[in-house]
């Protein structure tokens, strides 16, 4: 997670350097991934409970749309069972170090 937020931070400053030379598109939501990706990052690597629950966010959020989707949009069910597959994916990696719960600190 701290890789991806450095490369994250590096998207985040050719934007801006975009924006001041060539007056590209405002991407700043840039910034908000790379604070979310460096914190999470911290938090497991110092094998914090707070790092592990912000792990379940973006898999947490794709369910949520996943579901607005399914009820607005009237989603095939081999989409549907595609994305839930990539939530599942998502939702792994954060389930597997429950396991570890106990040894975590906050």
């Amino acid at each position: 997670m701290v890789a991806v937020s450095g490369f994250i931070l590096l998207l985040f400053v050719a934007n801006v350097r975009s924006r001041l030379y060539y007056h590209g598109p405002n991407y700043s939501f840039l910034f908000w991934l790379f604070l979310y990706a460096l914190l999470t990052g911290i938090g497991v690597m110092r094998l914090k409970k707070w790092g592990v629950l912000l792990l379940f966010l973006p898999s947490i959020g794709m369910l949520i749309v996943l579901c607005v989707a399914r009820v607005e949009e009237r989603v095939t069910l081999g989409i549907l069972s595609l994305n839930l597959a990539f939530v599942l994916l998502f939702a792994a990696v954060p389930a597997i170090m429950l396991r570890n719960w106990s040894e975590l600190r906050w």
